[in-house]
């Protein structure tokens, strides 16, 4: 999400169209704006009085527990964010269950690096059988999942 314009640059814009004779699309022409952000700006001082930017909003909270996430963790440490999603699962209730996207999310918050797991990708010299039992060489049409391990190192910051 862009940052927000400068308090004092939308009260100079609201002025300018308040005090002068000029359209919405002049004024924001003049100061490289939306025409629909300087309305917004002019409604809002209007009602509020103030061109303040307003507090972004805070989607969605994790519903993971860190701590029991953690210990889980400790006990194999080069778990894939699978088979940790799977192991946590194992630990909560039904509706406390989590992805393990949702896993990843959560472990990169909290600073623990992640890294690629290069055991379960495919050699490209090598020839390999694929599961229809096909031969086939590496890399020609069949891919393999990339598979996500966590590093018991917590990132510097």
């Amino acid at each position: 999400m862009p940052d927000t314009y400068d308090v004092r640059f939308r009260e100079r814009a609201v002025k300018a169209y308040t005090q002068g004779d000029r359209s919405y699309a002049e004024v924001a022409a003049i100061f490289g704006i939306a025409r629909r952000s300087l309305e917004r700006w002019v409604a809002q001082e209007r009602q509020t009085g103030s061109v303040a930017p307003k507090p972004r909003g805070g989607g969605r909270r994790s519903t993971i527990d860190l701590p029991l996430l953690e210990a889980v963790l400790a006990l194999k440490p080069e778990m894939t964010c699978g088979e940790l999603a799977e192991a946590y699962n194992g630990r909560v209730a039904r509706a406390k269950r989590v992805k393990w996207w949702t896993v990843w999310r959560a472990l990169r918050r909290a600073g623990y690096v992640l890294k690629k797991n290069d055991r379960d990708q495919p050699n490209k010299t090598d020839r390999k059988f694929s599961v229809r039992g096909a031969r086939s060489s590496g890399g020609s049409g069949t891919s393999t999942p990339t598979v996500w391990f966590v590093s018991m190192r917590r990132a510097r910051i």
